[in-house]
């Protein structure tokens, strides 16, 4: 690629951007990470004239519910009235889902008009050669950033990619920073303990901007006090979960076209008392995803926001955020999660039996190998009754005979394997009875894969 490439299609628009090295699908390992440095997304956004500066924002970090966080406190913003942008990765099926303006991902034409109004700042900084190289995730948050700029956004939601202190989006000039739970993953990049990972999410924290703190562990909470200590950011403290509704499981409806969309409800303790919450996005992990974004959005009413409880309440009942437990068919059950740690497997696996009921539960499971591929395993053999393992269609993906090996390790039922989703996904809808259940889950990639297959838009 040169600066003279040609931008004139969608197809051009991909082909430039993946001729750059994408972390995402190849994985990052400790080499690569001894020499990330913000001096090139730095570099990058000062070619295009700082579009972060004129920007207000939000910036999310964590381990686990940045997504969710974000889509939610969006919503919110947006049921207000205000005109928002929300950036988040990896998409599922189209590159056009990490940019949002007002709620809707960004067209295929905007697609390939930002990707050429970034293209000159791009080959400026690639030509320098005291600069680490660019990457596909620092080009992809300029174009967030310049779309938010030149679409006149009240807001942009920011959510990091991986970490937080190196991460492209640190840029960002936030009125309200935001640390969802911390557990491990990326151990390779971030490190191998809790406190080690604490203080890359920490790096998201500015000097006098407040920031909401979700419950951690000790070992993390001490690091995250401490540089909010440092830097002189007020902490504030979501509100707690103070009584969830009773659930329902849904029964095998009739059809497979009968296809309800599961709920559940909390209650918040808020300061006018208990504010009840209905939303689909289903797991009690959810309640204090929905509990951070509203402490969010309590630190931008006292910037001058005007945001009602009732503007959040009716977000979060119509809130679609794809790919989190996603029920996406019936007879059988086919759920898709984009569970990729062992703690948010967990969260699926006491999700599933809680909402749904069925005779069997079938795993389809496919993990990239830099993740702690047994935790995440171990998790889900609790309520698995069959196993299907198989392969994404990136570098980072575990073949599927190595997979295999640590399920059989683990698990001594059923277990069989297909080398892509969409085989896997088949073995899986021919072996499952109507009243069976089909979970597709262990990354954002193969819950992309298998919503391709069955024809489903994020």
């Amino acid at each position: 690629m040169f600066p003279g490439y040609p931008i004139n299609n969608m197809a051009q628009a991909r082909d430039y951007l993946r001729s750059f090295v994408d972390f995402e699908r190849r994985g990052l390992r400790r080499h690569f990470a001894n020499v990330v440095t913000l001096d090139t997304i730095r570099s990058l956004l000062d070619s295009l004239g700082n579009p972060q500066a004129h920007l207000c924002c939000v910036h999310i970090a964590g381990t686990k519910g940045k997504g969710s966080v974000a889509a939610a406190l969006e919503a919110a913003l947006r049921r207000a009235r205000y005109r928002t942008g929300l950036y988040t990765s990896p998409h599922l099926v189209t590159p056009t889902e990490r940019i949002r303006v007002a709620g809707a991902k960004i067209s295929d034409e905007h697609f390939v008009e930002v990707v050429r109004a970034v293209q000159p700042a791009v080959e400026q900084v690639r030509k320098r050669s005291e600069l680490p190289a660019v990457t596909f995730f620092e080009i992809y948050t300029a174009m967030a950033l310049l779309s938010f700029r030149r679409a006149g956004v009240d807001v942009a939601v920011i959510e990091a990619g991986l970490g937080g202190r190196l991460d492209a989006t640190n840029l960002v000039i936030p009125d309200v920073s935001i640390i969802t739970v911390i557990s491990y993953d990326h151990t390779e990049i971030l490190g191998t303990t809790v406190a080690q990972i604490a203080a890359e999410k920490a790096g998201i924290i500015k000097p006098h901007t407040p920031v909401v703190l979700a419950p951690q562990v000790p070992e993390a909470r001490r690091v995250l006090l401490a540089e909010a200590k440092q830097r002189q950011a007020p902490v504030i403290v979501p509100p707690s979960v103070h009584e969830y509704g009773q659930v329902t499981p849904l029964t095998v409806p009739a059809s497979d076209e009968a296809l309800a969309r599961p709920t559940q409800k909390f209650a918040l303790s808020v300061e006018k008392g208990d504010l009840w919450v209905t939303t689909p996005l289903i797991g009690e992990h959810q309640a204090g995803n929905a509990a951070l974004a509203y402490a969010a959005l309590g630190v931008l009413r006292e910037t001058g926001f005007d945001i009602e409880d009732r503007d959040f309440v009716v977000a979060m009942r119509e809130l679609n955020w794809p790919g989190r437990i996603q029920l996406v068919a019936a007879r059988p059950w086919i759920v898709v999660d984009c569970a990729h740690n062992p703690a948010s497997a967990a969260a699926l696996a006491a999700t599933l039996p809680r909402h749904f009921c069925y005779d069997r539960l079938i795993m389809v499971v496919g993990i990239s190998a830099d993740k702690d591929v047994g935790g995440i395993i171990q998790a889900l053999a609790e309520v698995a009754d069959e196993f299907i393992v198989t392969q994404a269609n990136i570098p980072r993906g575990m073949p599927v005979t190595e997979l295999l090996q640590v399920v059989r390790s683990q698990w001594k039922g059923p277990t069989d394997a297909r080398h892509t989703v969409a085989e896997a996904l088949s073995t899986a809808r021919q072996v499952a009875g109507p009243a069976d259940a089909i979970c597709v889950t262990g990354s954002f990639f193969v819950a992309g894969e298998a919503m391709v297959e069955l024809g489903i838009e994020p």
